[in-house]
This record gives structure tokens, C-alpha cells and sequence, in this order.
């Protein structure tokens, strides 16, 4: 028998083989939501702590969560820049 003559065999998918069903982009971009709380909640404290400390009451915790959520959406604007260039 020739080559041309012989069915096209197709090897079966073992389990190890299969595709997740997720995929890691997507998982990263899960990711974001946490850091955007973690960053927040960081610079909250960190808000809280000054006003303990020098009495600035309602400002040292309205500054921080301010700049937490600035410097949260900086870092998702740059992951978002990042993935836009990978593709």
C-alpha cells in the first residue's frame, strides 16, 4: 500500500492534552479588581494612620483613598496599554 492509499489517521486527544477552558488573559485580567481594593485600601490606612498621627481628621483619609484609586487605575491603564501592545 502507497501512502495516498491509507486513510487519514487522527490521533485521539488524551485528557492530559486538552485545552483549558479559561484563558490565562483572562486570569490575569481577573486580578484587577483585587489590586484596585488592595491599592485602595492601602492608601486608605496609610490615611487613617495620618490623621491619627497629626489630627487631620477627615482629610488624611479622603486623600488616601483619592490617590489609592489614582494610583490603582494607573496601574490597570498601564496593564490595559501592555496587553493592547502584546496582541
Amino acid at each position: 500500500m502507497s501512502k495516498e492509499e491509507l486513510p487519514d489517521y487522527e490521533r485521539p486527544e488524551m485528557p492530559f492534552e486538552r485545552k483549558r477552558s479559561f484563558s490565562p488573559k483572562a486570569t490575569q485580567w481577573s486580578a484587577v479588581g483585587i489590586e484596585m481594593v488592595v491599592w485602595v485600601g492601602l492608601f486608605l490606612l496609610g490615611g487613617r494612620w495620618l490623621d491619627g498621627k497629626f489630627g487631620w481628621e477627615p482629610w488624611g483619609t479622603a486623600m488616601g483613598g483619592l490617590l489609592g484609586a489614582l494610583f490603582g487605575m494607573t496601574m490597570l491603564i498601564r496593564r490595559a496599554l501592555r496587553a493592547s501592545g502584546d496582541s
